[in-house]
């Protein structure tokens, strides 16, 4: 059986044709997109979140998928503003977040990110700040992976009951598409594997 996640892939070495993104379904529910199904042609732009991130020295772009849609990556810093800044790991995204102190335009970072398809920012405002960088690319649904690992409840630090989901109970299963308002009772989150394409 094909695996779920090619985690031995280098999308450096497929000249970054490939990506897996995560999407949760309230970005789909908030209506900035539909339903993706397998074969489907889409443009959209690319979010990363990256805590993990560290300066590190000028070098080859890379991007090595540890699961999922996080990936360990090695990436300039192409775009600073005192709320968002973008990156360049052989494809462009942003992070809608207040830049590290080490961080400025030309600088070169390392670590672990999340990938995601922007929710709405970047299509909604973001491109029309000064000198942002177009970060659309046309993609082609090539699988998509729901994530039906078990729920468990905990009780924060305020007293309320918040849903998680079990790691020690991964399961990911294979679709030929996303269903938002149906599947896991609209909680349900996918990952997208795309390839360049010609939306």
């Amino acid at each position: 059986m094909k695996p779920l996640f090619n985690t031995t892939l280098n999308i450096t070495k497929l000249a970054m044709r490939h990506i897996s993104t995560g999407i949760d379904s309230w970005i789909i529910q908030d209506g900035n997109y539909g339903d993706f199904a397998v074969g489907d042609l889409k443009k959209f732009a690319l979010e990363f979140a990256g805590e993990k991130l560290t300066p590190s020295t000028p070098g080859e772009r890379s991007a090595q998928l540890l699961h999922t849609s996080v990936y360990r990556v090695r990436a300039e810093v192409i775009f600073v503003d005192s709320k968002v800044w973008v990156i360049d790991f052989g494809l462009r995204a942003f992070w809608e977040s207040e830049p590290p102190a080490f961080i400025q335009a030309g600088s070169w970072v390392e670590g672990e990110v999340f990938v995601g398809i922007d929710p709405f920012f970047y299509m909604e405002y973001l491109y029309k700040i000064p000198d942002m960088p177009n970060l659309y690319y046309d993609w082609k649904v090539a699988a998509i992976s729901r994530d039906d690992t078990p729920w468990f409840s905990a009780v924060n630090e305020k007293g309320g009951v918040t849903l998680t989901r079990d790691p020690a109970r991964a399961q990911w299963t294979q679709v030929q598409k996303t269903l938002a308002w149906e599947e896991g009772e609209g909680r349900s989150s996918y990952v997208l594997e795309c390839d360049i394409g010609d939306a």
